[in-house]
């Protein structure tokens, strides 16, 4: 972490929101770093105070401001440095977002309020944030293309990425995912919500954990006590 965007990036991931973050010009920095940490390879951001050297990159806002002989109240002014900080942070995050990466920020938005159904924002909430995103990606392709098996396979190998998906030849509507892993809460809501948001409307699915099914002249899946009847 160097930059002031990096350390609000990395201070959520800790588990601060950037409301609680207050930042202070350093007392002690480097002129060439931004950041000002007690250690200069830190990776964590510990706690809601925020030092740094605001002449590294804003001395044209901040010379003026910072200068011993300022008149005005020492509180103001720490609560001004702060507001713009604050300021000059969002700006920092939004240099170089795409249009479509602004798509999927408010639609990742509208998923986790519950526009897209209760279900689903609770499903997308028991997934881990990153692939959240990633699965945000897959909703705006199909709005732009439409409901497809293909962006179904895509979320079930970006979920799933060791199970296996399959389609009866006899009876292709109907699809068998083998997902590997021993049932839990975390895997029971993506392939929920995998299920509102990608399967196709006249398609339907049956999941299999930690048994795969038996498969008649395949020797691997036909395991005594390791399959599942189908």
């Amino acid at each position: 972490m160097n930059f002031i965007w990096d350390i609000t990036i990395q201070a959520k991931k800790d588990g601060w929101a950037q409301s609680d973050l207050f930042f202070r010009p350093a007392q002690e920095c480097s002129p060439w770093y931004e950041q000002s940490f007690s250690i200069l390879n830190e990776t964590h951001v510990k706690q809601p105070e925020i030092e740094y050297n605001p002449l590294y990159r804003f001395d044209h806002l901040f010379h003026t401001l910072l200068h011993p002989d300022h008149e005005d109240a020492p509180e103001l002014r720490d609560y001004l440095f702060d507001a713009i900080s604050h300021l000059l942070v969002q700006s920092d995050l939004r240099q170089g977002l795409s249009k479509r990466a602004f798509y999927m920020r408010r639609l990742l938005s509208e998923l986790q309020q519950g526009v897209f159904g209760i279900s689903a924002a609770q499903h997308m909430q028991g997934i881990a944030p990153e692939l959240r995103w990633r699965l945000t990606g897959l909703v705006l392709a199909q709005m732009e293309t439409g409901s497809s098996l293909t962006l179904f396979r895509q979320a079930v190998r970006m979920l799933f990425p060791q199970g296996m998906l399959y389609q009866e030849r006899e009876n292709p509507k109907c699809l068998m995912l083998y997902v590997g892993q021993e049932k839990e809460e975390a895997l029971e809501h993506g392939v929920a919500l995998i299920q509102e948001l990608f399967l196709p409307i006249d398609m339907e699915l049956r999941v299999f954990w930690t048994h795969h099914f038996g498969v008649i002249g395949v020797d691997a899946v036909m395991q005594t006590d390791a399959i599942e009847l189908y």
